[in-house]
């Protein structure tokens, strides 16, 4: 390892990107230190044919390995040590990404063990980072209100789905029916496409939940049993596919309609009367909308700081953000049972990785941004709510070793501190609707990121409550 006292002089100059070029160079007895340890390393490595490992002669082994090679690994630890050493001792930021300037011929003519040796490397380092831009402003963003039809529509889709289904064979299908078709879809060549045909399709005639070839149920509409036709269809991808679908209409039943009644509540939730589980529905649908109208203000707010207080982002911290991204949704995908060593490539994911990084960079930018603004606020969170971030983690991360704790909790600290730090910028600014742009609730399945999963479970699914006689219960549902 290289001695502070082996760097005989280090200077630096600020580069664009957040990079620091730092020009080294280092004594003559140390070049020849790294030059013999390296050598001495590669005598006790190297396996020379009719001799054990570590006893051929020094000669022939230097021989064998060359020269050119002992210069070019040793000048490689050489400066690797020496970075290591300048950035420990001048206290830099330093982050990675790791250049020498010049090329590698160059340089090496340039190193002899014995003698001085000076090089220049280029490397990330966290930027500097001031936030000027961030208090008093007037901010436009899409608010989200709550919509009380929203948990009408909830229930009559959840009446929907227990109604009891009457077959009718005097009259066409209308909306609202539930029919059974004979479905052969082809492709502009007359294939028949396998995973878009069936020969006994169920199908709900709701104008609120479209098929996955759109034009389907409205082509139903008006049909008679027995009936069959031909129309145009689309096929939703990145490029549209045009068609064609070959219907005939199988089977009409008429979904009766249980009441909306206590008896109803009572049977299909673990409330005991329909205006308890009405309520509670309320409640939480307001609660979602709340949370989403805040959502809404916090990522109007992230994008007034980006584009009013610029910063120099380091790629280390870009790249490393995108290969997060990227293993969580690989993570996600196989979840889903699918097995990556099948469809995974070195392209592939290089692919997803530079697709990640403009979310990535965005990322990155907003948490250097907080994190300035928490340090120039004087924002800092206490041990407590530290602690109980990190007690979450804790459940999740097994066997710690002492380094990732240290990790977890310096995590912890920091998204403890920029979730407060984010809280507090909500309350020093203003925020008005941008004209024209009110939106309603979203739904459980299209809302971004609520994290309310106990109103998911209510909204999504009521009917896997467990059934519980009496007033509302004193915690939420949990979900199936």
């Amino acid at each position: 390892m290289t001695d502070v006292t082996d760097i005989i002089s280090m200077t630096t100059e600020p580069r664009s990107n957040s990079q620091l070029l730092a020009t080294i160079e280092v004594s003559g007895a140390h070049s020849q230190q790294v030059y013999n340890q390296v050598v001495n390393d590669l005598l006790r490595h190297t396996q020379v044919p009719g001799f054990r490992k570590g006893k051929a002669p020094r000669q022939l082994v230097l021989q064998q390995l060359g020269k050119e090679r002992l210069r070019y690994l040793a000048m490689e630890k050489l400066i690797e040590d020496a970075v290591k050493t300048a950035v420990e001792k001048n206290n830099i930021p330093y982050l990675g990404n790791l250049e020498l300037e010049g090329g590698i011929t160059e340089l090496l003519d340039q190193f002899h063990p014995g003698e001085n040796f000076s090089f220049s490397v280029t490397f990330d380092v966290e930027p500097e980072v001031t936030v000027t831009a961030y208090k008093g402003l007037t901010i436009e963003y899409s608010p989200v209100t709550y919509n009380p039809a929203t948990v009408e529509k909830l229930l009559q889709r959840h009446q929907r789905e227990h109604a009891t289904l009457i077959p009718v064979e005097d009259r066409p299908a209308q909306w609202g029916d539930d029919v059974t078709l004979k479905l052969v879809t082809k492709d502009e060549n007359g294939e028949v496409v396998k995973e878009l045909s069936a020969d006994e399709l169920p199908l709900s005639l709701d104008e609120d939940q479209p098929f996955l070839l759109k034009e389907i149920p409205a082509a139903v509409v008006g049909m008679s049993i027995g009936e069959a036709k031909t129309v145009s269809v689309t096929q939703a991808a990145e490029v549209p596919k045009q068609l064609t679908a070959e219907i005939e209409l199988l089977g009409i039943k008429v979904p009766e309609l249980p009441p909306l009644d206590d008896a109803f509540a009572a049977e299909h939730s673990e409330f005991s009367t329909m205006a308890e589980l009405r309520a509670y529905l309320e409640q939480n649908h307001q609660e979602r909308a709340k949370n989403q109208d805040k959502q809404a203000k916090e990522a109007a707010l992230i994008d007034t700081l980006i584009a009013q207080n610029p910063v120099e982002l380091p790629k280390t911290l870009i790249h490393k953000e995108a290969a997060v991204k990227v293993r969580t949704t690989l993570m996600q995908i196989q979840s889903q049972g699918v097995d990556l060593n099948k469809i995974m490539t070195e392209e592939l994911y290089e692919k997803m990785r530079q697709e990640a990084e403009p979310a990535a960079a965005k990322e990155v930018h907003s948490r250097l941004l907080l994190k300035a603004i928490a340090r120039q606020e004087g924002i800092e969170p206490s041990p407590e709510a530290v602690e109980e971030r990190l007690n979450r983690y804790k459940e999740v991360v097994r066997n710690q070793t002492a380094k990732d704790l240290e990790r977890l909790r310096e995590l912890a600290h920091d998204e403890v501190q920029q979730e407060q730090a984010l809280n507090w910028l909500l309350e020093q600014n203003t925020f008005q609707p941008a004209q024209s742009d009110t939106a309603t609730e979203q739904s459980p399945a299209s809302a971004e990121a609520p994290e309310d999963t106990q109103t998911e479970a209510v909204a999504a699914n009521p009917s896997k409550l467990q059934k519980r006689s009496g007033k509302k219960a004193s915690s939420a549902p949990s979900q199936e």
